[in-house]
């Protein structure tokens, strides 16, 4: 089987789009792939064995991990029993707000693993989760879902699953030996208004697509000020050293649901981003920071509100 087969089967394609950001040669994808050799085999259409009382781990409880611990300590049947953060502070928060949420009946025992980039790796061995949730900063993605998936959880991760094809390809490899699902919390697709238009298309009542525009926009400059911990402290490196579109799958994941795309005989064909020039963060940074200032410092080379073109392959 040909790797781009296998995009072809999935929706990794909008994944892998992202990746043109960073400067990656999707030629990989004309690799065959050895499915015996690898002693694996496809994920498509695997359904995990049914886990009663599903224990639950976090890695990063910040902006976006303390919300999820939030939302799945409040679902029946799961049982928080670990939580892994960098910040101290970050971890007991998340800690106290599951421990109120479980009432003394749920969510009793939370182990917290604090202090040390690598307490997650303990976490993993020790704890042994069911399922893990991983919202660190984006070049840590990868590499904790590889790591969960090996040590017999399923991943869940925040948006950008990877940013290198070759982790992306590791993911795959590692979810398809272990048979543990790992999945991209794209959440822009389960929004309510995304699914009440993609209740409409399917009903019939938008018609034939011929056309689709999508975009992600966020004023997200604020996020500077972060400039020893939080999203702006790592974020605002990326923006100096990629170009293209860092969050395809927000627009793009509802339009390829809406035209079903990746879902049978319709698929991607290519992809072209667009974008202004980098001047958004430069200006920023001049006139908010001394010119000596780390952001004053940087290169930005990724521009203003991308706007992704693609052509899809209509069989």
């Amino acid at each position: 089987m040909k790797r781009k087969d296998f995009l072809k089967l999935s929706s990794a394609s909008a994944m892998l789009f992202g990746l043109k950001s960073h400067g990656i040669n999707l030629s990989d994808s004309e690799k065959p792939y050895d499915y015996l050799k690898n002693n694996s085999q496809y994920m498509g259409d695997f359904a995990a064995p049914k886990i009663n009382v599903v224990k639950v781990a976090f890695i990063g409880v910040g902006a976006r991990g303390s919300a999820h611990a939030k939302q799945i300590a409040a679902i029946e049947g799961t049982e928080v029993v670990a939580i892994s953060d960098l910040y101290k502070d970050l971890a007991m928060k998340s800690y106290n707000l599951c421990k109120d949420i479980g009432g003394g009946n749920r969510h009793k025992n939370i182990a917290i693993y604090s202090g040390d980039e690598n307490k997650w790796r303990a976490m993993l061995k020790e704890v042994k989760p069911d399922a893990v949730f991983i919202s660190t900063n984006w070049d840590n993605h990868a590499p904790m879902a590889i790591e969960t998936m090996k040590n017999g959880a399923h991943a869940f991760l925040e948006v950008p699953m990877a940013t290198t094809i070759e982790d992306l390809w590791d993911i795959v490899n590692t979810s398809e030996k272990t048979r543990k699902h790992c999945m991209m919390m794209e959440n822009v697709n389960y929004g309510r208004d995304e699914l009440m238009y993609l209740n409409m298309c399917r009903k019939g009542i938008i018609g034939d697509f011929l056309h689709a525009e999508a975009a992600y926009i966020h004023e997200l400059r604020f996020q500077m000020k972060e400039e020893k911990r939080g999203t702006g402290s790592w974020r605002t490196y990326h923006y100096a050293k990629s170009r293209g579109n860092l969050y395809p799958t927000h627009g793009l994941g509802p339009v390829a649901q809406y035209m079903n795309l990746s879902r049978g005989d319709d698929n991607f064909n290519s992809f072209v981003s667009y974008s202004t020039l980098a001047l958004g963060r430069k200006i920023y940074a001049e006139k908010n920071y001394d010119s000596e200032h780390k952001w004053n410092k940087l290169n930005y080379t990724n521009g203003k509100v991308p706007l992704i073109s693609f052509a899809p392959k209509i069989c």
